[in-house]
């Protein structure tokens, strides 16, 4: 990251994460060019500005872009100036082409009420194949609540509520010493404060994930020392903060989620491509219940302590 300015940094690399995600593109053309990834766009308010009318900007972009065209409809009206010059620069533009338009963009007002307007005029002026995108401030709830209002909406556009971190603008996340090899042994070290949540988890460890063999959903991943080894079946997990919540898992399969990326000194492992990444988190995702994974009141998803490792955290806790 040290070529480019940490600014720039922060879209570019916000835009790469937005893709591994699960965002279909980006309108982060340095992104894309960097990563391999699809670039998506549409104009912006001031190009249409910058011309004596609305019309006059959609022809000119209509020429420029004839087989990407996506035009911005909001910027003075949306159903009274923006549809229409943009149904007529199909018609007159596009059409002699044989080219069909993209898309139309919304980006502001009433986007359910818009939208649906919108998609009624463009199918009685035979586009019922050109897509309508949103934009505008949108998140997860606003999509949502579009979606229940049956919105005429094809795609949504997402930024900066996808990679700004409003709600928690801060990584807690410190750098702390857990342990000490000595003599090829691990001398376990441990942070205690009076915070509960800053208290550290001593010695080497290792993270596995317990996988349903019947549903191949995730059950829970446990937090346990290096050397530790699964049992075959009956394993229990708790949670370390309300140890009276407990529960035996069965008829399971394990997996490590850590890899070895240096040994010795030296980089042994391969970096996977973009798409690479964005595939795998796509499919640990479909892994997760849906109770866990809806908006409102979802389930929590445990990631416990072994036995083993919780004994030692609480006897070095005593001995202090």
């Amino acid at each position: 990251m040290q070529e480019e300015h940490i600014g720039v940094s922060a879209a570019i690399y916000g835009a790469r994460a937005a893709i591994i995600g699960g965002a279909c593109g980006t309108s982060c053309t340095l992104t894309a060019k960097k990563f391999g990834v699809p670039a998506s766009g549409t104009m912006a308010h001031s190009w249409i500005q910058s011309f004596d009318s609305e019309y006059d900007a959609f022809k000119a972009y209509a020429e420029l872009y004839p087989n990407a065209c996506t035009l911005l409809i909001d910027t003075y009206n949306t159903l009274e100036s923006g549809l229409p010059n943009a149904i007529r620069v199909f018609d007159e533009v596009l059409k002699p082409k044989g080219i069909r338009p993209v898309a139309v963009r919304l980006d502001s007002g009433d986007l359910a009420y818009l939208s649906k307007e919108v998609r009624k005029k463009l199918d009685k002026a035979g586009y019922s194949d050109c897509k309508i995108c949103a934009t505008n401030s949108l998140d997860e709830y606003l999509i949502k609540s579009l979606i229940e209002q049956g919105a005429k909406i094809d795609l949504f556009g997402v930024g900066e509520n996808l990679i700004t971190a409003k709600s928690d603008p801060v990584f807690g996340g410190v750098y702390k010493l857990v342990g000490i090899e000595e003599n090829d042994k691990i001398i376990p070290k441990i942070k205690i404060s009076e915070n509960t949540a800053k208290i550290t988890n001593p010695s080497f460890k290792k993270v596995c994930r317990f996988y349903s063999k019947d549903s191949h959903y995730a059950l829970a991943d446990v937090i346990m020392l290096k050397d530790e080894e699964v049992p075959e079946n009956n394993y229990k997990i708790f949670d370390p903060n309300n140890t009276w919540k407990k529960k035996t898992l069965t008829n399971y399969e394990v997996r490590e989620l850590q890899e070895k990326i240096f040994e010795n000194g030296k980089l042994i492992y391969k970096s996977p491509s973009l798409k690479e990444i964005a595939k795998y988190a796509k499919e640990e995702q479909n892994t997760l219940w849906e109770e866990i994974k809806r908006l409102n009141n979802p389930q929590k998803y445990y990631v416990d302590l072994s036995q083993k490792l919780y004994d030692l955290k609480i006897k070095m806790l005593d001995t202090r």
